[in-house]
């Protein structure tokens, strides 16, 4: 990742914040890999397929953030992949 975008990414994490998150590993695992193949529009529209009221608030809110901030893809997916560490704080 080029500099710039990882200090996105450090602000991406700061803007998600910490707090309480019950999402599934699989889920995460399955938004990532639709972010990479398809992009943040098909990752958005998994999510609103496939979870809950909780979950589909926090997901969609982190894919939101990191297109705020210009993430690209790959590094998008990995705040997904990490959306559990970073809510818990050990980021």
């Amino acid at each position: 990742m080029k500099t710039k975008e990882m200090e996105n990414m450090n602000k991406v994490v700061k803007e998600i914040g910490t707090g309480p998150l019950c999402t599934n590993a699989a889920l995460l695992d399955e938004v990532q890999k639709t972010l990479l193949d398809k992009g943040y529009a098909a990752a958005k529209v998994l999510v609103s397929q496939r979870a809950g009221a909780d979950e589909q608030d926090e997901i969609t809110r982190a894919l939101a953030i990191s297109q705020k901030y210009m993430l690209s893809p790959e590094a998008g997916a990995k705040v997904i992949q990490n959306l559990n560490v970073i809510k818990s704080g050990k980021w």
